[in-house]
């Protein structure tokens, strides 16, 4: 059974101002999950959620929140690992929700690996049109060091970490890992649990290949899979079948208005994902820009 432990730390209220967070959640309390096999997720609420795999070999981390997070990640972590430093870690994808705290933990000797995309878009980052959100700036103690390029697997603390990529899914640089042995996933953000996902069609993301991801998770895991989510609770396999399911039938209420010759504000205007909003709806991505994010992805266009 998992073991559901809550850690609580004191930060200063000034911090939530400049916090990016996709949850709405206040105070920055770290819910640990204990999935087995010397697994956890530490979750937060306010940025991608973390795995760290302990043992002798040295602590394997998935994603690294956000640069303000790092140091809670880092002390939280240490009181599962016995007080060990991060050894190697796994960018799932490119935003800093998953990348910010790499420089930490990079300073402290970790390794970091990532699809080569996440380093090139580290290097010349772009603007996310879709967001409205500039270009970010980042130094090269964020740049991963390991190119990921196709499905692969590293061995550590008894287990067999295999990596998997999908194309032009979330992003142009999705990993997402199966810990073999223990029969747990982290998705990245292939899941967003029972909410509209953001599909960055900015930084080579689709809609198809969101799909995509989400069935190639599906064809990865299985019942008795435990599947960490990029952002929301613990998945199941109904999980990613009812986000598949919605995707395809909202991207083809989209898909026949624009065949009608409609712009997007006039399709805005009829709320045609309104029958969603109750079940999927949520602050990051609400049923609106769920609304844009179809049109952009099948007319390259924002208006």
């Amino acid at each position: 059974m998992q073991k559901l432990i809550q850690v609580v730390a004191l930060a200063c209220w000034c911090s939530l101002a400049v916090a990016h967070n996709h949850d709405q959640h206040k105070g920055f309390d770290i819910k640990i999950t204990d999935l087995g096999q010397n697994i956890y997720q530490l979750r937060t609420d306010r940025s991608g959620n973390v795995a760290v795999l302990t043992g002798e070999e040295g602590v394997f981390m998935v994603d690294t929140q956000m640069d303000h997070l790092a140091e809670l990640i880092d002390n939280t972590q240490k009181k599962l690992s016995g007080n060990r430093e991060v050894n190697l870690i796994l960018n799932t994808h490119l935003h800093r929700d998953h990348v910010g705290g790499n420089a930490y933990f990079k300073k402290r000797g970790a390794v970091i690996m990532a699809h080569p995309n996440v380093r090139k878009y580290l290097e010349n980052p772009k603007a996310i049109k879709a967001l409205g959100r500039p270009a970010p700036s980042y130094s090269s103690q964020y740049f991963p060091t390991v190119d990921v390029t196709q499905d692969t697997s590293v061995n550590m603390n008894g287990q067999t970490i295999s990596l998997f990529h999908t194309p032009n899914a979330h992003t142009n640089s999705d990993l997402f890992v199966l810990f073999q042995q223990a029969n747990v996933i982290h998705g990245g953000d292939l899941i967003f649990n029972r909410r509209f996902p953001f599909i960055d069609i900015d930084n080579g993301g689709s809609v198809t290949g969101f799909i995509s991801g989400l069935e190639k998770i599906i064809e990865v895991a299985d019942q008795e899979t435990k599947i960490i989510s990029g952002h929301g609770p613990m998945a199941t396999l109904e999980d990613l079948a009812a986000s598949i399911k919605m995707l395809r039938d909202t991207h083809s209420v989209i898909k026949a208005m624009v065949s009608e010759g409609l712009s997007l504000d006039a399709i805005q205007a009829l709320d045609p994902l309104k029958d969603y909003t109750e079940k999927w709806n949520w602050a990051f991505i609400t049923t609106e820009r769920m609304v844009t994010t179809h049109y952009y992805d099948i007319t390259g266009q924002l208006e």
